[in-house]
């Protein structure tokens, strides 16, 4: 047998009603009305306390359970948009209806809403919006009390669901659902079964004591300027309720005579706290009922069972009954459940990714210890006797002299040496030596002064070869003819480098005439563009000889940074030691 239980949370009460069964037939199994004194400055803990006892005593079930926020926070706004998909609401309905809620951001609110009427290419939407931290109390109080509701709603829609279920609502009449809570009260206007109009009402049966001292455990006290309870006078303490009565008589008036239903409204159902002249009488010539959602001997208590029908509509809504399904956890259920969707997939692919990297780290190991018994090993052996030779057999190294850390490392690995490979790795060698040459290098540039802050310009001649050097190369290519080089070095200035300047004249030669010959410069001019060590090459004009074989360029400048050269030249050393 199914099982599900509702909860409202007020400010100040709490209900709670477990039911047993189906949707359509279902029995009371447990009910419970707490209260706890939101004057208190641990009115959040006493509510957690309540809470907590009142679900260990009653057996409350801990995965079908539904949450009912109280509606005073809340704002009912009516929208017409041009379409009707119901995806298509959700995504825009937030943007929609931010320019009529200017008291709120609207990223701090949940918005929800239910379809009033639509067609092909329009819908008018009734929405919902309450404060995200108001929510978030209500759920971290359930929470804490040992109890995570499925959904939340606001008491509204927790209301409708309940006389829906009790078939209060018919086809050809209208009425007003009233829910009295502790601060305000919510109504909902109903017309031919269907949802047409929601408001809050910010009065409720306990209005008049919302001044309550922190410090009063008597009922009908007040707090004087000096920190004493002070004694409410029963006179003034009716007449207050008396307001709050004849305020709320007044707004229902205003709702009544403002609804737009189809069918005139014929009763006015009321749930929640019960108020004196309230129930029984009427509102403009319209009787005032006792929302009686309840069947005969369903487990219901004898009297006073109207607080309870919020929570019960919550309860019938999670055993799939109610026409309404709001959806106040709308924004962080959409993220989990997609979560719990890819889960046992996510898990699956999990198992495979660590079966293959097992795999994948047994089978390197396996030719990382190959390596280095066979390959790192020979090549560390080979490149310590390129480096330091071998005196016993005559055989000079060409480190000379050979520094005492590279003796040392070197000794580790000879040939005659049974060497550990688990004691000392030959790859955790070689990146040793190569250290210890950087170091030693660095040592010697510093030994030598090309570390000081003092630095050197740079070669004009080693600039003006290298460009020449291009030429060199493609001289199967191209027919150049140097006319005059000139080489010069400038200094950097404004955070620049320096670099050297190569003015030269050139004439390139062709058989073929003035075209190829331009060709032949075109391609030179991109060789040279693409060596790294080119800083800036200008465009020159070029003349066609006289005899049209060949082209001259007078002046052809090119910027040349000889430090990249140097720096790579090194790098290269290194890395091939």
């Amino acid at each position: 047998m199914a099982r599900s239980c509702g909860i409202r949370v007020g400010p100040r009460l709490f209900e709670l009603v477990v039911l047993d069964g189906s949707a359509k037939k279902h029995k009371i199994a447990a009910y419970k009305a707490g209260e706890f004194d939101a004057s208190d400055d641990d009115s959040f803990a006493q509510g957690i306390a309540a809470l907590k006892e009142a679900i260990k005593s009653l057996g409350v079930p801990r995965e079908n359970v539904g949450l009912v926020v109280d509606s005073r926070h809340a704002a009912f706004r009516r929208l017409t948009l041009p379409f009707s998909d119901r995806s298509k609401i959700e995504q825009v309905i937030k943007y929609e209806v931010e320019g009529d809620l200017p008291q709120w951001n609207i990223d701090d609110v949940i918005v929800d809403f239910h379809v009033v009427a639509e067609n092909d290419s329009s819908s008018e939407v009734l929405t919902s919006a309450i404060p995200k931290e108001h929510l978030a109390d209500s759920l971290e109080m359930c929470e804490r009390a040992g109890i995570e509701p499925l959904e939340a709603e606001l008491e509204t829609s927790a209301i409708v669901n309940a006389a829906l279920a009790a078939d209060i609502c018919h086809a050809d009449d209208a009425q007003l659902l009233v829910h009295v809570g502790e601060y305000s009260t919510s109504v909902v206007v109903m017309d031919a079964g269907e949802v047409r109009e929601m408001r809050v009402i910010h009065i409720g049966a306990l209005t008049h004591d919302v001044a309550r001292s922190k410090s009063s455990d008597v009922e009908g006290e007040e707090e004087a300027e000096d920190g004493a309870a002070v004694a409410v006078d029963p006179i003034e303490l009716n007449r207050r309720i008396d307001q709050a009565v004849k305020r709320i008589r007044r707004e229902l008036g205003r709702t009544i005579s403002g609804a737009r239903t189809v069918n005139p409204i014929d009763a006015v159902y009321v749930c929640g706290i019960e108020l004196p002249g309230l129930i029984g009488d009427s509102v403009l010539d319209v009787p005032v009922y006792l929302l009686d959602c309840f069947e005969e001997d369903s487990g219901q208590p004898a009297e006073g069972y109207g607080v309870l029908v919020a929570a019960y509509g919550a309860a019938v809504r999670q055993l799939g009954g109610g026409k309404l399904r709001p959806s106040l956890r709308r924004e962080e259920l959409r993220y989990s459940g997609t979560w719990e969707r890819l889960e046992f997939p996510m898990a699956v692919a999990c198992l495979f990714l660590c079966t293959f990297a097992l795999v994948v780290n047994l089978l390197q190991y396996r030719e990382r210890n190959l390596l280095e018994s066979n390959g790192v090993l020979y090549w560390l052996r080979s490149s310590n006797n390129y480096m330091i030779g071998d005196l016993a057999k005559g055989l000079r190294g060409n480190l000379s002299p050979v520094p005492d850390s590279i003796k040392g490392l070197a000794k580790k690995f000879r040939d005659k040496v049974d060497v550990d490979v688990e004691e000392h790795p030959p790859l955790t060698g070689l990146r040793d030596l190569k250290s210890t040459l950087e170091s030693e290098f660095l040592a010697l540039q510093k030994e030598l002064g090309q570390e000081s802050d003092v630095q050197q310009p740079q070669s004009a001649l080693a600039g003006m070869n290298l460009v020449l050097g291009v030429l060199k190369t493609n001289e199967k290519e191209w027919r150049p003819s140097l006319r005059k080089v000139v080489a010069v070095y400038q200094p950097g200035k404004g955070g620049r480098d320096d670099t050297v300047k190569v003015t030269v004249d050139v004439t390139f030669f062709a058989d073929e005439g003035a075209v190829r010959a331009t060709r032949d410069y075109n391609d030179f001019r991109n060789v040279i563009k693409e060596q790294y060590w080119v800083v800036d090459i200008d465009q020159k004009s070029s003349e066609e000889l006289e005899d049209g074989k060949g082209i001259f360029i007078q002046g052809l400048p090119i910027t040349v940074d000889v430090a990249k050269y140097y720096e790579k030249r090194r790098q290269s050393i290194m890395e091939g030691v």
